[in-house]
């Protein structure tokens, strides 16, 4: 670069001319280099440095060194008139010049004395500083991470706790009882946890309880832990009384489902006693809702029904077994009667015996035939009744074959009514047995 002033070729840095002490205008800079201002049209040519090299040689002082600089005029006056003469310039101060002569492992460089630090130009860091700064940034972004892991950990407990009332609050007992949980086992006091732990897990258990129908189980320990809870006011003391009352309830229900089919059992096995009582018991909880209380109504009146029920039928086998025993009657002296035939002493007489008892015997079955349609129900009477037609058929034919077999008349006749009135006779026994 040239001086805009002298024309002389200028250092990469620096902020005046050391020639003549110009002020060096500078239009920019980049990472290695500085650019300067154009030079005036005049300038622009090609300038001869070889008298300005002969000049500077003589211009330096040799004896004792005791300054180097340019005494003499300016070398390139002589050859190129633009330049204005040495005694024309003001007196400077010339810092030493240091060349050098430039070799592949220094290269030549433009500098004539030490830059100003100021004016050096920027160079970039070696590998040497940016892996030193990769490293710091390294660690400190591993500081970073450590010390927000090592806050979040000492936090946690306390999170877990401030949840854990938060679902308390709600009433998500199941929720707050988990991280209670998870609290405690990084908590530095564990033990201080232990109560509401408990409280929690005891009403849990009474929940469960309440859910397997153990209800008494359930009250019992709902009512404990009533007591244990301080804080009236508080989301889990409501949930117990909730509980406690959902537990009363479902306790008295069974009690009552109890009872009541008890009370149903007794009814269906005719301990009609037994049943009332049970009834009576139900009639005096005032604890029972309008629906238990109906169908405590309904069931006393099936009661009553059974009763009356059962009163008639007993009164009706009081009176059955008083007719049966009318008719055992009638047959034992049907029986008595029968005992004059072995006797008769003709066999007219016998005849007419037999044909006597026979009559008898039929009317008391057709009396048993008519009073067993009163007793039986349709179905077994209509049965009884093609029964009889049938028997009757047979024992016409048994008289009839009876008689055929012997010849006297009166002796045919005899064998009839004997046939016939024995026939009739089993019957009756066998209705007898019927009532």
């Amino acid at each position: 670069m040239l001086c805009k002033n002298c024309g002389k070729e200028l250092p990469i840095a620096g902020k005046f001319c050391p020639f003549c002490g110009a002020t060096v205008e500078q239009a920019g800079v980049n990472d290695e280099t500085a650019v300067f201002t154009s030079l005036p049209d005049e300038l622009n040519g090609p300038i001869d440095l070889s008298a300005f090299d002969a000049a500077m040689k003589e211009g330096h002082t040799s004896a004792g060194g005791a300054q180097d600089g340019v005494t003499t005029g300016d070398p390139l006056a002589a050859t190129d008139p633009r330049i204005p003469a040495a005694d024309e310039l003001p007196p400077i101060d010339v810092p030493p010049v240091r060349r050098a002569s430039g070799t592949p492992e220094a290269p030549r460089t433009t500098y004539f004395g030490e830059p100003d630090p100021d004016d050096r130009p920027y160079r970039k860091p070696s590998k040497g500083k940016k892996g030193a700064v990769i490293a710091v940034v390294v660690i400190v972004i591993i500081a970073l991470i450590a010390g927000g892991v090592w806050f979040f950990l000492s936090r946690q407990p306390d999170e877990n706790l401030t949840l854990a009332e938060q679902y308390m609050n709600r009433g998500d007992f199941d929720k707050a009882l988990e991280y209670y949980l998870a609290a405690q086992a990084e908590a530095s006091d564990p033990s201080s946890l232990d109560a509401t732990i408990q409280l929690l897990e005891d009403f849990q258990t009474a929940q469960d309880y309440v859910d397997n129908g153990q209800y008494t189980e359930a009250v019992a320990a709902l009512k404990q832990l009533q007591n244990r809870v301080t804080d009236p006011s508080s989301a889990l003391y409501t949930a117990i009384e909730d509980l406690l009352s959902q537990a009363q309830t479902a306790q008295s229900d069974s009690e009552f489902a109890a009872d009541f089919a008890r009370a149903q059992e007794y009814l269906a096995n005719s301990q009609y006693d037994q049943c009332a009582a049970m009834l009576d018991t139900l009639d005096a909880d005032d604890t029972l809702t309008d629906d238990q209380k109906q169908q405590v109504s309904d069931l006393r009146s099936q009661l009553t029904e059974a009763q009356e029920s059962a009163q008639r039928q007993e009164e009706a086998q009081q009176q059955q077994s008083e007719q049966k025993q009318t008719f055992a009657d009638r047959i034992d002296e049907l029986e008595q009667s029968d005992l004059q035939i072995a006797s008769a002493a003709t066999a007219e007489d016998e005849l007419a015996l037999t044909a006597g008892s026979f009559e008898q015997w039929d009317a008391l079955l057709m009396e048993m035939y008519d009073y067993l349609s009163t007793i039986l129900n349709a179905d077994q009477y209509a049965s009884e009744e093609a029964s009889f037609q049938q028997w009757v058929e047979e024992r016409d034919s048994g008289a009839a074959n009876a008689a055929s077999e012997v010849t006297d008349e009166t002796a045919a006749q005899l064998a009839s009514y004997s046939f016939r009135q024995s026939y009739t006779k089993a019957r009756c026994y066998k209705l007898l047995d019927m009532m």
